[in-house]
């Protein structure tokens, strides 16, 4: 008998064993026969694990921060950039957002992070043919992403234009991206949609929410027009509420592919996303310039239709200038405190204004002067004019701008125009100074 003891046991756990072996292949099984819409709710961003910030600075920062859980983020790129703007975009500005998914025209992963083919599904016959599609197709036959960057980043679409391929393809992806967010993450409050060089401002982003309505069919955007018809410009960003993506991804599922043949035909995917949007009663888009708006903190205009207002969205956002936001954000006293053009300016701009900087473009707009011999002499004719805060020359014009100031963006020589611009930093001073600080914030339609 007491030899016939251990024969049991091993025979028990030999059961046992085969048992677990034949649930986990089963469970693989599943998984791998699983079509990929059904898999990707399994990455969410988890900014603990991809926040190269300590633990407990990261914790801090995110800590103000209340009713995220109800928002979802959506992140539009591409193959020939992700690698660049993705890891930078989720250590910044998405570090705390707890739900984000990224869509782009080729699946691949970046370290953790897992980026989604939004357009995995779209028809055989809206690809065969169509050469905006080309670049996607190249990208699958390489599918090294360094080579993809490498060989492609320049490629242009049609051939002989000066379109980016990669931009060209960009516009079919739009109403993709909703529907399969919705089924990703459905009966959410708040739908961001956005690029990966936009920066949101969460503080100011949580407040707006408090003052709108998500169970309204709600589109909101920078309004921006094509042949006067409107819509959202999409770098800006597109906030749409959980009552509006349900009309258009539940209601009225299968709208992406039913637009597809339209998309060629026109310029942008946000533009086509209004003109389908428009058919389900939603719309125009509430315009929330300059809430939501499309330029960096280098080349914000700041002046009275910028000041008071609070920022939500900032576009065309480069990496040094995603880690300089994200480094001010760190600084400031409260956190949850929405954001307003005044401190932003106060906290990130205002000690970057030189008195000149050569191969530099400040934008200066207001007053043109032509036949002007040098840049001094432009210099010169900003100081004569009372109202000029900035000027800019380009070796034989001279502009003066009047009634904004801003940074601007590095100019280098073009077809003989050697761009120097100037600044009269104490006429920016005496203008800030002689405004009074900001009073009852109001966001825009808030109720």
């Amino acid at each position: 008998m007491l030899a016939a003891r251990p024969r049991g046991r091993l025979a028990t756990f030999a059961l046992r064993l085969g048992f677990v072996l034949l649930v986990i292949f089963a469970l693989f099984h599943l998984r791998a026969n699983l079509p990929q819409q059904a898999r990707l709710h399994q990455w969410k961003w988890n900014p603990e694990s991809e926040n190269p910030r300590p633990e407990s600075e990261s914790n801090d920062v995110c800590a103000p921060f209340t009713g995220l859980e109800k928002v979802v983020i959506t992140v539009k790129t591409g193959a020939t950039e992700a690698s660049q703007r993705i890891p930078i975009q989720l250590r910044t500005t998405l570090r705390c957002a707890p739900h984000v998914y990224i869509f782009s025209d080729m699946a691949q992963k970046i370290g953790d992070i897992e980026i989604f083919d939004a357009l995995d599904e779209t028809a055989d016959e809206i690809k065969e043919g169509n050469t905006d599609f080309d670049i996607y197709r190249k990208q699958q036959e390489l599918k090294d992403p360094e080579k993809i960057v490498s060989q492609l980043k320049t490629m242009k679409s049609p051939p002989g234009s000066n379109d980016l391929a990669a931009w060209t393809l960009d516009k079919y992806k739009n109403m993709h991206i909703i529907e399969k967010t919705w089924a990703l993450q459905p009966d959410m409050d708040w739908y961001l949609h956005i690029d990966a060089d936009t920066y949101v401002i969460w503080p100011s982003l949580i407040e707006w929410f408090k003052r709108l309505d998500n169970k309204k069919d709600l589109f909101l955007g920078s309004m921006s027009f094509v042949n006067d018809n409107p819509f959202a410009h999409g770098g800006s960003g597109i906030l749409l509420s959980g009552e509006a993506m349900r009309t258009f991804a539940a209601d009225h599922n299968g709208t992406a592919a039913r637009w597809d043949p339209e998309v060629h035909n026109n310029c942008c995917g946000d533009f086509v996303l209004a003109m389908a949007l428009k058919e389900y009663n939603i719309g125009p888009v509430m315009n929330s310039w300059p809430t939501i708006n499309g330029e960096s903190q280098n080349t914000i205009p700041f002046g009275d239709e910028h000041w008071c207002q609070p920022v939500v969205t900032m576009h065309h956002v480069s990496v040094d200038e995603m880690e300089e936001m994200a480094k001010f954000e760190d600084r400031r006293a409260d956190k949850s405190k929405p954001l307003t053009y005044e401190e932003l300016f106060k906290g990130v701009q205002a000690n970057k204004f030189p008195e000149n900087l050569k191969h530099w473009d400040n934008m200066a707009d207001g007053e043109t002067i032509q036949d002007v011999k040098s840049s001094e002499e432009c210099t010169d004719l900003c100081a004569k004019n009372e109202k000029c805060l900035q000027s800019k020359f380009d070796g034989w014009e001279c502009k003066l701008g009047t009634n904004v100031f801003l940074m601007g963006v590095q100019k280098p020589p073009d077809e003989g125009k050697t761009y120097e611009s100037h600044w009269n930093t104490t006429r920016i001073a005496r203008w800030v100074k002689n405004h009074k600080p900001c009073g009852i914030l109001e966001f825009p339609y808030q109720h």
